[in-house]
């Protein structure tokens, strides 16, 4: 399991769930997010000003999540204030995970640690005008679900 995003400034670096974790809210916060706010989220936005949005997975939309997030001053959308089990209404969803499938799908991978390597490579490879373009799509496509 992969966990990553992407915003207007760049992708994520890939977080990869070890085999056989059980990915509840706190393997969730100390293994991804503490991650990825130290790193990309101060690198992507040194200045605080994004909203974070994520899917509805119980580890990311659980009580335990939001507190972490609210005690890190992280502004970001729950639950209820979108649909969250909508596909289209989820950027990553509608867009990067079959990206990146389309993109895996050319590569022979035969091991773990080879189709880690290969994410890697290829998020590197997307270009941030492709990024734009499908969260130019967001605000449209949630109108419509709505």
């Amino acid at each position: 399991m992969v966990w990553m995003g992407i915003s207007a400034n760049s992708a994520t670096k890939p977080r990869f769930v070890q085999p056989g974790a059980k990915l509840n809210s706190e393997y969730f916060i100390q293994k991804i997010l503490k991650s990825f706010l130290k790193d990309d989220f101060c690198r992507l936005y040194p200045s605080g000003d994004a909203v974070f949005h994520q899917d509805s997975t119980p580890s990311h939309a659980s009580r335990i999540t939001e507190k972490f997030l609210t005690d890190q001053q992280v502004q970001f959308l729950r639950p209820q204030q979108w649909k969250p089990n909508s596909r289209d209404a989820a950027t990553c969803d509608y867009f990067l995970w079959g990206h990146l499938k389309n993109k895996l799908n050319k590569r022979r991978v035969s091991t773990l640690r080879s189709l880690q390597k290969s994410i890697r490579e290829e998020v590197k490879k997307i270009p941030q005008e492709i990024i734009l373009r499908a969260l130019k799509l967001w605000p449209k496509l949630c109108r419509q679900v709505y």
